[in-house]
């Protein structure tokens, strides 16, 4: 009789869709609350025709006093049966034996697919990370971080279960300078090396989704080419973008490539002329300028979220040919405008930083083109996610000073702002919440003031348990720090509205907004 505690764990799931061609390798793992007998082994038996294993039986290698044995097993999903091909959506089949005694076999029973090529190239959420120039200080991990991803499916359209992977860069050994994480971004995943040069190794979930998150690791200006391969020479595709992790040092006059010029101004305060939204400006043409170049733009150092790619030297150099929007600056603060360029190999050139005051001219805002057809936020008060602290949308509700102050036997001041997400709702509704399987969102906020006026990006999430109230479990929320939004004089306007990737389409929530005046009253502050 098999013991309760005995049993064999496989590394790949029994049921996994597999590519025409692919090899696979995997690791059977027995486990025992009693010694396991030297001298055994692992047994392939009935495995289907359009298969073939590397051996049929390998040697268990033991470890822990003998309650774990493992070996490491390896197949080819053949091209072709009998000089027939191998059929998309065919059979294959094989079991796992041990001849220890008391473990019951694992059965395998998946399909064998032809792969679609266009769903091996990986999705870059945020294509352009930060790090620091100079030091040996290791990159933040604050914000600093993209989500990669895509969805793996057969030549007919099916979505592949279980298709184990593995993904490196086209530079040997780049993939050490990043970290990595599971779909959930908690768990690391470990480079390993397979053929010539490190990589993961990861499988499609059972929605056919291979997603993972990659972090900088060292303190240099570096770019990163991943690659999507199936094992055996069956497929080897290239992300959709390059990775590039950059930052924006002041290079002084002699090491500079020029200074960024604002079409219209000179000098000193910055105003949106005619209440256009966007000003134009110019890159100067630099040294060895090469199809493919990545011009990067940077506030005060901080990129702005604004690229330009180098396609036609003429036409993109030398002229105000650039739109940028007049909201990358924040209202009356003094701002050094700058760009740095990225080589396709990862050297970077910096601009000279332009000084400037922007006065205003057009409020902040979100982007009026957007096509929204998420449900809006949910604004809450200090006090807590529950039904009773909502801050209502509509002008006329304010988000004032009692709304984010600290009360006496609370953790917390600021805002909290949930964004409500589940899998029901009427088929007829044009406005859905945002699906469950969505995690990463990116939270703005627009403020326009008398005396204060920005645009704050948030992307780290605080928990249920981190607010202490219970809220609901499905929904994603922020807090909105009490720095951000205290001492907002007069009568203003506040608003937020959220994104997220969906597949590698960009979504929007429909905008919240009310007014806001934060001012403490004297010794609240």
């Amino acid at each position: 009789m098999v013991g309760n505690k005995n049993k064999i764990e496989v590394s790949i799931q029994p049921n996994a869709d597999l590519v025409v061609g692919q090899y696979v390798s995997f690791v059977a793992t027995l486990s025992s609350d009693k010694s396991i007998l030297q001298l055994k082994n692992v047994i392939i038996k009935n495995a289907s025709n359009n298969i073939k294993f590397d051996k049929e039986t390998i040697s268990l290698i033991y470890e822990q006093g003998s309650r774990i044995a493992s070996a490491q097993l390896g197949f080819t999903v053949l091209t072709e049966v009998s000089g027939s091909p191998v059929k998309d959506g065919s059979p294959f089949t094989f079991e796992v034996h041990t001849d220890v005694a008391d473990f019951n076999p694992v059965p395998f029973k998946g399909t064998v697919n032809e792969i679609d090529l266009n769903s091996l190239a990986l999705f870059i959420e945020k294509p352009y990370l930060k790090t620091v120039v100079t030091g040996d200080d290791k990159p933040s991990e604050k914000d600093n971080f993209t989500a990669i991803h895509t969805t793996l499916k057969s030549i007919s359209g099916k979505i592949l279960v279980g298709t184990p992977i593995f993904v490196t860069s086209s530079v040997h050994h780049k993939m050490n300078d990043f970290q990595f994480k599971d779909a959930n971004n908690k768990q690391e995943i470990l480079p390993e090396k397979i053929g010539p040069n490190e990589g993961i190794s990861i499988s499609s979930d059972q929605h056919g989704l291979v997603k993972f998150y990659l972090y900088p690791k060292v303190s240099e200006v570096t770019s990163l080419v991943l690659q999507l391969v199936i094992l055996n020479d069956v497929a080897d595709i290239r992300a959709k973008k390059i990775l590039y992790v950059a930052n924006y040092i002041n290079p002084g006059y002699m090491d500079s490539i020029g200074t960024p010029d604002i079409a219209g101004f000179s000098m000193g305060d910055l105003f949106a002329n005619q209440g256009l939204a966007y000003f134009l400006t110019t890159v100067s043409s630099y040294d060895n300028v090469a199809i493919g170049d990545v011009v990067l733009f940077f506030v005060n150092g901080n990129y702005t979220g604004y690229s330009v790619t180098i396609e036609d030297e003429k036409k993109q150099l030398d002229q105000p040919s650039i739109r940028l929007p007049y909201t990358i600056f924040e209202r009356d603060v003094l701002s050094e405008f700058s760009y740095t360029v990225i080589k396709e190999g990862g050297d970077a050139l910096y601009s000279l930083p332009l000084p400037l005051n922007y006065v205003g001219g057009v409020p902040y805002e979100p982007d009026p083109d957007a096509k929204r057809e998420y449900e809006p936020c949910i604004v809450h008060t200090s006090l807590g996610v529950d039904s009773e602290h909502i801050i209502p949308s509509g002008y006329g509700n304010y988000v004032n000073y009692a709304a984010i102050m600290k009360y006496p036997g609370y953790k917390y001041n600021g805002l909290f702002v949930e964004i409500v997400r589940s899998n029901t709702h009427d088929p007829k509704e044009k406005i859905i919440p945002v699906p469950l399987n969505i995690t990463d969102i990116t939270l703005n906020m627009y403020i326009n003031s008398q005396n204060r006026n920005f645009v704050k990006h948030y992307t780290q999430q605080i928990n249920l348990t981190e607010i202490g109230d219970p809220g609901n479990k499905d929904s994603i929320y922020f807090h909105i720090p009490y720095e951000d939004i205290v001492d907002v004089t007069e009568v203003g306007d506040i608003t937020f509205d959220y994104q997220f990737y969906q597949d590698i389409d960009f979504k929007y929530g429909i905008s919240w907004s009310a007014n806001i005046q934060t001012t403490p009253s004297p010794g609240n502050h």
